[in-house]
């Protein structure tokens, strides 16, 4: 199969599960452990094929340039992650910024995929 494509769909799972995610966040006003572990386990399985096709694949600046969106989303799900207080949900404009710089990446992803 091809690299790029199982990084978008290992991506796009992580982004169905950050978009529950949210929606328990927000609505809710819940947090759940479990789900966030597996969306970081998604999200990160995804980035580490994607520069496994960086690094062995051809010269494609548009996979670079998503993969720093990628990197910007990570670090800002690891200041979610990290500044998160017991029992209450991640502040909203700190997810709704990972979530933007996630979706950027995924987007040129899925644009020089087609």
């Amino acid at each position: 199969m091809n690299l790029l494509l199982t990084t978008v769909l290992l991506l796009i799972s992580a982004v169905a599960v950050g978009f529950y995610l949210f929606f328990l966040g927000l609505r809710q006003r819940k947090r759940s452990p479990g789900l966030g572990l597996t969306h970081a386990c998604l999200a990160l399985s995804g980035i580490i094929v994607l520069f496994t096709e960086i690094f062995t694949g051809p010269t494609d600046k548009l996979n670079n340039v998503a993969a720093l969106f990628l990197f910007f989303a990570i670090v800002g799900g690891s200041m979610v992650f990290a500044l998160h207080e017991e029992n209450r949900p991640p502040s909203m404009p700190a997810v709704t910024a990972h979530a933007i710089m996630g979706l950027v990446g995924i987007s040129l992803l899925i644009i020089n995929l087609f």
